[in-house]
């Protein structure tokens, strides 16, 4: 699906936060609370319709950190999706990710991200 969106937050109320404001704009939200969730869901759907078109990804969280599922992202190809990082502690944005947004973020800072984000995937899928 076009607008699905896998979330990987470990913070329960702001990964909420976000899946509603995500879902009233239209997105199918797939909530995750640790790296080797994200992991887990892309690898089990890189290759079928239930794929995310893009991974908002925070980079602080236990079991699997967001670095890990970053590098995980780079090195197999089956699993290149844009991704949106989100940190209160990195200050700038790290190689290769499509966003970078600093905890605290504005929802209208989030929404933008995402928008351009799935418009550059549209842009590198046409060429």
């Amino acid at each position: 699906m076009d607008k699905r969106v896998l979330l990987v937050e470990d913070d329960l109320d702001l990964r909420d936060i976000v899946q509603d404001i995500l879902e009233d704009e239209g997105y199918d939200v797939i909530p995750a609370a640790h790296g080797r969730q994200a992991l887990e869901y892309l690898r089990t759907t890189r290759s079928c319709e239930d794929a995310p078109a893009l991974v908002i990804l925070d980079l602080i969280m236990p079991i699997v950190n967001g670095w890990d599922v970053l590098d995980a992202i780079r090195c197999e190809p089956s699993l290149q999706v844009p991704v949106i990082v989100v940190s209160g502690v990195e200050k700038s944005k790290p190689n290769g990710v499509a966003a970078y947004l600093c905890k605290p973020f504005n929802m209208v800072e989030l929404l933008d991200a995402v928008r351009g984000a799935r418009c550059e995937s549209h842009r590198e899928g046409s060429a």
